[in-house]
């Protein structure tokens, strides 16, 4: 089945061009190419490791020396990565960019912060979260994007979290990390000016008209809330891409109340629930994205998250063009989702 707006045809499954409203990327969905979507469930779900040797439980030198205590809570504590890829270095502020190799290239300092931000149990996977284990980590990470938006070399922060080896986890012990940059990074620079052409054009945020689209047409709804709208991303790069959007303005995570991200705590685990028990605990990445430091109070903006599945892996033309191939249609992702539950 191949959906064509408010019209479905079914004659032939049929690859589709989707352009990105948000970003103006285009993306292929080619649902021909694979099965069903059960086909994507997990092959094996990840084994418990018994914690020896563990650096990031609680017996380890790096909790007793590193752990920052004014952001621990009962079950949550935050380090500095070991090694990181921004290095927080607050008494030089604007690092220039400078040239390198006979003024060839253009190079400059990494800067700003990498933190680590770990569920105290061992071997509670993301899975296994309870709601208020949810909840202390969007309140930890607030705290700690508000701490980094006071940083002279920060112009963005990201809070991701990698489940499972396959989404980049090195460690198996459950973990969050937030990354602060001294640049905007390219996805970010992308959705940021791409909603404010779209305001300049329509007069209207994207954000909000997306929402009145998706609720209207609710072929790709997976859950809505008071609060938040859940949903497979039209043009999706991966098959099951699932964005959570607040129905809000607001630019800036760290501006959000506590009630809303006890809200959202009790959605996440619903929403990654429905994950597990539709594709046996498999890896996946989610990322918080918002507006840059720089950018005030934004009428075209909504901070959301979006949560990847790992089930499909990128061949030659996805990494020699830039155009990503998705193999299973958005809506027939949602229609899964929708039909088991946690």
């Amino acid at each position: 089945m191949f959906y064509l707006g408010d019209e479905i045809a079914t004659i032939k499954l049929m690859p589709q061009l989707r352009q990105n409203i948000i970003t103006g990327e285009w993306v292929v969905i080619a649902p021909e190419r694979a099965k069903r979507p059960s086909d994507f469930v997990s092959a094996e779900s990840p084994k418990p490791s018994l914690g020896e040797n563990c650096p990031f439980c609680l017996d380890n030198e790096l909790y007793k020396k590193e752990s920052l205590s004014e952001f621990e809570t009962k079950d949550i504590y935050v380090i500095p990565n070991s090694f990181p890829a921004f290095v927080e270095d607050p008494q030089n502020c604007s690092p220039r960019s400078f040239k390198v190799e006979d003024g060839f290239y253009t190079t400059r300092p990494s800067t700003g912060g990498h933190d680590v931000i770990i569920i105290k149990k061992h071997n509670l996977q993301i899975f296994g979260f309870a709601e208020h284990i949810w909840e202390d980590l969007f309140l930890v990470a607030k705290r700690r994007y508000s701490y980094y938006r006071k940083d002279c070399n920060v112009r963005y922060s990201m809070l991701i979290y990698n489940q499972g080896a396959r989404a980049g986890a090195s460690i198996y012990h459950p973990h969050a990390q937030l990354m602060a940059s001294n640049i905007i990074p390219n996805q970010i620079s992308k959705e940021i000016h791409g909603s404010q052409s779209y305001f300049e054009e329509n007069g209207t945020c994207v954000f909000c008209d997306l929402l009145a689209h998706e609720k209207k047409q609710r072929l790709r709804v997976v859950e809505e809330t008071e609060s938040f709208l859940v949903f497979t991303f039209y043009a999706a790069r991966f098959p099951f891409e699932t964005w959570v959007v607040p129905k809000r303005h607001s630019a800036h995570f760290e501006q959000q109340q506590v009630s809303l991200l006890r809200e959202l705590g009790q959605l996440m685990k619903r929403v990654i629930g429905k994950l597990d028990a539709n594709l046996k605990s498999p890896a996946l990445n989610f990322y918080l994205h918002d507006s840059p430091a720089t950018v005030g109070k934004a009428d075209y903006f909504h901070w959301h998250l979006e949560i990847v599945p790992r089930v499909s892996t990128y061949g030659g033309y996805e990494l020699g063009s830039g155009t990503i191939i998705d193999v299973l249609s958005p809506e027939e992702a949602a229609k899964y989702l929708r039909q088991k539950s946690a």
